[in-house]
């Protein structure tokens, strides 16, 4: 029950530090705070955004959890993960010094590794929390898919709060966030379609773009649970490929399309059939 007149010290430390954070990444485009009666794990929603003559471009859309300067990054209760690995855009932790007037900028890519490390969508089978853990800094290391920890590096921007009022280091900020945020960007999309696999960093330079020699990409994720959710989108996108090549050989030269159509085709009635409805079933009703 709330009290007249007091209130927790960490709780307005806290806010003072969500509002330092908006402040800043408005310098990158729009920071939306996200009031405290809906807040459930995000404290700010934003966009990147260029320049265009005398316009401005929306681009890459994501989500800033703030701590205050030693403030653990948590999620409790096995909640938690379900509602992260729902998420429809990257999450970056800002960690705030307001006695340095410094701030840290984390990138949870690796996040995505951690929930295809789990191998089922059921809750009840889910880690207590999810710890995002900034003390390892050097070699970015694999998810505790059991404990629920999630390694998240060095910070991929570290600057004091003047640093946005320079223009050219403002704007260098900016880019190397907009590549970290494509990287991860393209995670999310494929995750959620349903394919088993992740890219993004091991090794990096603060406050520098992330070089391709530092790419992790590794398709390991292999079990009955990802095969099934591959094979549903296989039988989502396999009748617009059919599609196309069907009717492509209607209006030009029979082949090649003929030929990979009646491989689509063979391959859909090997493994696909049963997944179809009557649609897609007639796309595949006979070879060409």
């Amino acid at each position: 029950m709330a009290s007249g007149g007091i209130t927790a010290r960490n709780t307005r430390q806290g806010l003072r530090s969500e509002y330092i954070a908006k402040y800043i990444f408005s310098a990158f485009g729009t920071a939306v705070e996200v009031t405290s009666g809906n807040d459930i794990g995000i404290d700010l929603l934003c966009n990147l955004t260029f320049d265009q003559g005398k316009l401005i471009v929306y681009k890459s859309t994501y989500g800033i959890q703030v701590k205050s300067r030693g403030a653990e990054f948590k999620y409790s209760g096995k909640v938690a993960t379900g509602w992260l690995s729902k998420m429809e855009f990257p999450l970056l932790l800002v960690e705030i010094d307001k006695g340095q007037s410094a701030v840290k900028v984390y990138s949870t890519w690796n996040l995505n590794r951690y929930i295809l490390g789990l191998h089922t969508d059921e809750e009840g089978s889910y880690p207590d929390e999810v710890i995002f853990d900034t003390t390892i800094t050097d070699v970015l290391t694999e998810p505790d898919c059991t404990k629920g920890i999630v390694p998240v590096g060095k910070p991929i921007l570290e600057f004091n709060f003047t640093d946005i009022d320079d223009s050219l280091t403002c704007n260098n900020l900016c880019s190397v966030l907009n590549d970290w945020l494509e990287i991860d960007d393209k995670n999310y999309a494929m995750r959620r379609a349903g394919v088993s696999m992740a890219y993004g960093y091991t090794k990096w330079e603060t406050n520098k773009k992330p070089t391709e020699q530092g790419v992790w990409y590794k398709p390991y994720f292999y079990s009955s649970h990802h095969t099934e959710k591959i094979m549903k989108l296989l039988s989502e996108i396999w009748p617009v490929l059919g599609l196309y090549h069907k009717e492509s050989s209607k209006d030009g030269s029979l082949e090649p399309f003929r030929s990979i159509f009646n491989d689509l085709f063979v391959f859909a009635h090997k493994h696909l059939f049963q997944k179809f409805g009557d649609f897609e079933k007639g796309v595949f009703d006979k070879e060409l």
